[in-house]
């Protein structure tokens, strides 16, 4: 039996491992995408923006979006649901307004 135990251990941390490689390599794609998105919005506003901040704004994001999905798996397992639908979604914009008004109107077309 402990030997079971030992095979499920290593099982278990290799799941672990995988995991964290999939979320390293998530992290580097949306921090490359957002510094590409701002990089190419400070052209076109003819402005420069310093790469040290584009990369903090970048994994701070990525750290919110990791919370925002936590939120709204709560949102729908709250509502008996195993999936998130856009009014969870909606809700969780609740304190920006305008942030909320637009994917109201998006819902809704």
């Amino acid at each position: 039996m402990e030997v079971d135990e030992h095979n499920r251990s290593d099982f278990e941390k290799e799941e672990e491992e995988e995991d964290d490689s999939v979320s390293d390599i998530l992290r580097d794609r949306f921090r490359l995408s957002a510094i590409s998105i701002a990089e190419s919005e400070a052209k076109r506003s003819g402005m420069e923006i310093s790469p040290p901040i584009v990369a903090c704004i970048a994994d701070l994001a990525f750290k919110y979006i990791g919370q925002l999905a936590k939120d709204l798996e709560l949102f729908a397992h709250h509502a008996g649901r195993k999936s998130v639908t856009m009014t969870d979604v909606i809700v969780s914009a609740h304190r920006n307004e305008h942030l909320a008004a637009s994917l109201r109107s998006i819902s809704y077309q």
